[in-house]
């Protein structure tokens, strides 16, 4: 397949409140390749914007040369607080252990 041949996708990225439209695109062998692409691209997004508070969600949508969305990724950040040497309310590490 020459690059002329290749079809055009578009990688519309950001958030759920604000989506930066690619009017530009890129060629690509198909539409593995365009994910391909997309997962690269989305890659560098979250390194540039996922340094904010928890609940960050990225995505982008690929559109073929007719404006069709064919694929969307995301990406989510979710903090959670985890506790450190947690133990049960019901056992207690000084009792010793009974044997059946």
């Amino acid at each position: 397949m020459t690059e002329a041949d290749m079809p055009r996708y578009f990688f519309d990225s950001g958030d759920h409140q604000h989506v930066v439209e690619d009017n530009t695109g890129l060629e690509c062998e198909g539409i593995e390749a365009a994910r391909n692409a997309a997962v690269e691209g989305l890659t560098e997004l979250a390194r540039d914007e996922l340094k904010g508070p928890d609940g960050q969600q990225l995505i982008m949508d690929i559109r073929d040369e007719s404006g069709r969305k064919v694929l969307r990724l995301s990406l989510s950040l979710v903090i959670e607080p985890l506790e450190v040497n947690a133990v049960s309310p019901t056992s207690n590490k000084d009792e010793p252990r009974r044997r059946g």
